[in-house]
């Protein structure tokens, strides 16, 4: 209705519809199973009470993973719960509650004040603060997102369900198309399974037709997060980076540096995709190159890199497997184990002061 108005210069009322939390999710789980019932009769739920708990299953209801029903059909009927699953539930949870809350939001006080500088009456930013902002929020929805996850999948071992993958450090991709294989990985393989495939996948022998299936995935991926154009936009820039993957193989042709390549794509979408408005994620894009800007640097900026450096050095480190790496090549010995407990009781303490404190970064007052 916002669109028919400004097109046509129109007055016409526009409803406030209130829309349940999650139904983004919710509803592909509902679609899912409609299909796969069509498609595999075995998988077919009698029990009415059964199916409503796949669909409203709280953990994983509001921000992910997109689960499919036959991932744990057997688990609503034969679920057993043990102390191995609840402890490795407990602690997948708490590792995604200090990804969301130790790192997250520190990340997004930051984003927040750079993003909210960039409006209709200009750009009220340095080029530096742009660019923090834009590191800041590429680092923000990453830690938050896949600590709901972990938060989600952690929950549902602890009640016997053993959800998929959401994540598996996207940022080390070289080139988009890994990077959409490790980042919401079962949002990827929806669109791939109930609309990529179904209209012909990479099979149809037209280029022209194998064009218009990955537009139309990737449009309806950049409706899916939200009725704004920056979302459209979003997704219209993937698609394209995508195609020129596919066709002209622009990712290794960049050899070493498409790993930079990624990221600085993926940064510059994240510009589009926490902006209000177009004209905003415009001015924004344009500052980062010096354009609008009050500078190149501010002593702001610089104090904010001062206050939280040490998340931003441990937010860089953790979208690297190091630290995975690291838990493989210890022994489990008792000390190990009791090192362990010790760091996860001290995570999960430290996020429940931030919570309960509402302090965004307690080690200033300790000059860290």
């Amino acid at each position: 209705m916002d669109n028919i108005n400004t097109i046509f210069n129109a007055n016409l009322p526009e409803a406030n519809i209130a829309l349940p939390i999650g139904i983004s999710f919710f509803t592909f789980q509902a679609i899912s199973y409609v299909v796969d019932v069509y498609r595999d009769k075995e998988i077919t739920q009698t029990n009415l009470l059964n199916i409503g708990l796949y669909i409203s299953f709280f953990p994983q209801l509001i921000a992910g993973p997109i689960i499919r029903y036959k991932t744990i059909a057997k688990e609503i009927n034969e679920r057993k719960e043990t102390w191995k699953d609840f402890s490795l539930g407990i602690n997948r949870f708490i590792i995604g509650l200090g990804k969301k809350v130790l790192l997250a939001n520190q990340f997004g006080v930051v984003a927040d004040a750079v993003f909210n500088g960039v409006g209709l009456d200009g750009n009220t930013n340095t080029v530096l603060a742009l660019w923090l902002g834009a590191i800041s929020y590429t680092l923000q929805i990453f830690f938050d997102f896949a600590g709901y996850s972990d938060m989600a999948i952690g929950l549902g071992r602890m009640f016997g369900f053993h959800f998929d993958e959401n994540f598996n450090y996207p940022y080390i991709s070289k080139s988009i198309s890994e990077f959409w294989r490790r980042w919401h990985i079962s949002l990827q393989t929806w669109f791939r399974d109930y609309v990529y495939i179904p209209l012909g996948g990479s099979r149809v022998k037209s280029k022209f037709r194998l064009i218009f299936n990955i537009f139309v995935v990737w449009f309806l991926t950049g409706l899916w997060h939200g009725a704004n154009w920056t979302f459209i936009v979003w997704g219209m820039m993937y698609f394209v980076l995508l195609i020129l993957e596919k066709f002209c193989n622009i990712d290794k042709k960049l050899g070493k540096y498409n790993h930079l390549y990624v990221l600085f794509f993926v940064m510059i979408g994240w510009v589009f995709f926490r902006s209000e408005s177009l004209s905003q994620a415009l001015s924004y894009l344009v500052g980062m190159i010096g354009i609008g800007t009050q500078g190149f640097i501010d002593w702001g900026t610089i104090e904010y890199l001062q206050r939280y450096l040490i998340y931003y050095l441990a937010g860089i480190l953790c979208c690297f497997p190091y630290l995975k790496r690291a838990d493989k090549v210890l022994n489990k010995n008792l000390v190990y184990n009791l090192i362990y407990i010790g760091g996860m009781v001290a995570i999960f303490l430290v996020s429940i002061m931030f919570i309960f404190s509402n302090a965004y970064n307690p080690f200033i007052y300790f000059n860290f």
